[in-house]
């Protein structure tokens, strides 16, 4: 079934939603209320507020009945630097709310194609693989059995051009592994957190191809265009990204005792200059970037023309490594050479898999191994046997591969033995990113309450305690209301769906949503942040999310060993208690950490008002 799609030159207004049925094959177009785009804009609180009206609580999340959005907002593939998409479903992996953004060029020929679409609802499941064929003459359902047990670039090879892009599942996502990532511009961005491949693949999707001949310029925001695309090619705010990007961060998080080596228990590497992004510039061939994004943070690595003698000499990544992979695939599982934590990164994208989760499995399974938990020939630091596990992850070949395609949390139940639930480090389920909170203890109070799991993009007050700014980072008392701020203004962005990296804060999107028509100011838009978090919560508290979950992993509470000004520090479970009693204060929520019947009435979000306390 197809829907032929009005084209547009304009900014047209932002007001329909797209449902494709995969059972029926069906495609039709919605309004969204306006109440729901005044309220949440786009992205992650309509995303939220969609789940809570439309997947039934207690759903598997690789079922039929759950529903997998793509959204996209106003500013996307406009503004310099916001050529993203947000896909948000229920997680298999945690069980609740996941939103997980990706750039590149793909979310810009997406919403080209789409001029008055908000995003995608796909529902059901298809009995045989199908690819959504989007374009600016219609969308329509076609057959993927030749595309299906392709890898995430020989599928995108099948299409993409100038201006067509894909963004598809491969091997482990086909497989349901449920950290499978959605993958475009020939597997270079990640749709990464919380398995939403795995829903993608559960429904017999394959892709989704997006092509805009005439991607639009229209006059009233060239000037704005013009100004922003200076901003990023020389502010000072973003002048990390364009000078080195994440690759930077590692000896950052090393003279800090962040780093996470061996499984969470030590702080540093022995020698932090073989992870550097000197040691990386030896093979660097390159610089990518998103779709109109003068910062082009991406590095193309490739090492087939050095002489630096690794496990991999003929290693290449297309992006890349980035930070997180150079930290969870490479410094956790003490795998130190240049060259295995190309081929690591790459394998995971080729098969889609995410690298944060991917490396704690990894080092989860090291541990296991190395305790006598589970039978199986691999050591630490064993980059060969480690590429060839990620390949049999992903494949679900052979009993240890199987369960570790589950996540951490699930293979360490599975195995029955304290020993392997002490190893996965996690929160709600996803295994967390590569900042030791022992070193930041306002980064234990953001993956505890992070909405989706454990995750540094909702709130990274590292960033203003141990790597700069003013406050104390051992202090349990001065990062409560920075982590609500930092939520609360993040969550506005991923509803606006704009990069991170990109430093839109509340002035600059009010100032690109009013050029592109609406008329909101800053204070509005801080609500529109505050509320989409505590809608997450709500779908959260109605999956059965409450104060314990917003815990911390046994091994945080154990003194950091090689942790330079970190060193011995552990979370006191008495302080970090205190610290989310305020927090849940300040939110207006209750003690059990549900928004009261006060705070959804003060955000206007009655219509949800069951799932409050």
């Amino acid at each position: 079934m197809s829907q032929a799609i009005e084209p547009s030159t304009e900014v047209a207004e932002l007001r329909h939603l797209l449902r494709v049925n995969l059972t029926d094959g069906t495609v039709e177009t919605e309004e969204i209320p306006a109440g729901y785009r005044d309220r949440f804009i786009s992205g992650k609180g309509l995303g939220a507020a969609l789940l809570l009206d439309e997947v039934p609580a207690g759903v598997d999340p690789l079922s039929p009945a759950n529903t997998l959005y793509f959204m996209f907002g106003p500013l996307s593939g406009f503004a310099p630097g916001t050529s993203r998409y947000g896909a948000i479903t229920k997680s298999p992996l945690t069980g609740g709310y996941v939103d997980s953004y990706s750039g590149g060029h793909f979310p810009a020929m997406f919403r080209f194609a789409l001029p008055e679409y908000l995003g995608i609802a796909i529902e059901g499941e298809s009995d045989e693989p199908v690819y959504l064929d989007v374009t600016d003459d219609g969308v329509e359902l076609k057959d993927a059995s030749d595309l299906w047990g392709m890898d995430t670039k020989e599928t995108a090879a099948q299409f993409d051009g100038k201006f067509t892009k894909t963004a598809c599942i491969g091997p482990a996502g086909e497989n349901e592994v449920r950290f499978a990532t959605i993958t475009s511009d020939e597997g270079t961005h990640h749709a990464g957190r919380g398995g939403v491949g795995a829903v993608m693949g559960s429904k017999g999707l394959k892709a989704v191809v997006a092509t805009a001949q005439d991607p639009p310029n229209p006059d009233n925001v060239r000037g704005l265009k013009a100004e922003h695309t200076k901003r990023l090619g020389t502010s000072e705010d973003v002048a990390w990204a364009r000078n080195g990007g994440t690759q930077l961060i590692p000896e950052w998080t090393q003279a800090v005792g962040a780093l996470p080596t061996h499984n969470w228990t030590k702080g540093t590497v022995e020698d932090v200059d073989d992870i550097s992004i000197d040691a990386f510039a030896t093979g660097h061939v390159g610089t990518d970037s998103c779709y109109g994004c003068p910062v082009a943070c991406g590095h193309i690595t490739d090492f087939s023309e050095t002489d630096v003698d690794g496990a991999f000499p003929n290693a290449r990544v297309e992006w890349g490594p980035e930070y997180e992979t150079i930290g969870m695939v490479g410094a956790n599982t003490d795998i130190t050479d240049v060259t295995a934590i190309t081929e690591l990164a790459d394998r995971a994208d080729t098969l889609g898999m995410d690298t944060i989760t991917l490396g704690n499995v990894l080092s989860f399974a090291m541990e296991c191994i190395e305790a006598g938990v589970v039978d199986y020939d691999l050591d630490w630091g064993d980059a060969h046997g480690a590429a060839e596990l990620v390949t049999d992850i992903a494949n679900r070949d052979g009993d240890l591969a199987d369960l570790l395609a589950e996540g951490s949390q699930q293979a360490a139940e599975a195995f029955d033995d304290e020993r392997a639930l002490e190893a996965s480090v996690h929160v709600k389920g996803m295994e967390l990113p590569a900042y030791d909170p022992r070193a930041s203890y306002g980064m234990a109070l953001a993956y505890a309450t992070a909405d989706r799991g454990g995750c540094h993009q909702r709130a990274w007050p590292i960033g203003s305690d141990a790597l700069g700014g003013d406050r104390d980072p051992f202090a349990y008392d001065e990062h409560v209301a920075v982590v609500v701020d930092e939520q609360d203004e993040n969550a506005l962005g991923f509803s606006a769906v704009a990069c991170d990296f990109t430093a839109y804060d509340y002035g600059k999107v009010c100032e690109w949503l009013n050029e592109l028509g609406y008329d909101v100011d800053e204070a509005t838009l801080e609500t529109v942040g505050e509320r989409a978090w505590n809608m997450t919560r709500l779908f959260n508290a109605r999956e059965g999310f409450a104060r314990p979950e917003d815990s911390l992993p046994e091994r945080l509470t154990e003194p950091l060993e090689d942790g330079g000004p970190a060193d011995g520090n552990v979370i006191s479970e008495e302080r970090f208690e205190q610290m989310l009693d305020e927090y849940y204060q300040l939110r207006g929520w209750t003690e059990d950490g549900v928004p009261t019947a006060e705070t959804v009435e003060r955000l206007d979000i009655d219509d949800w008002a069951e799932h409050a306390a």
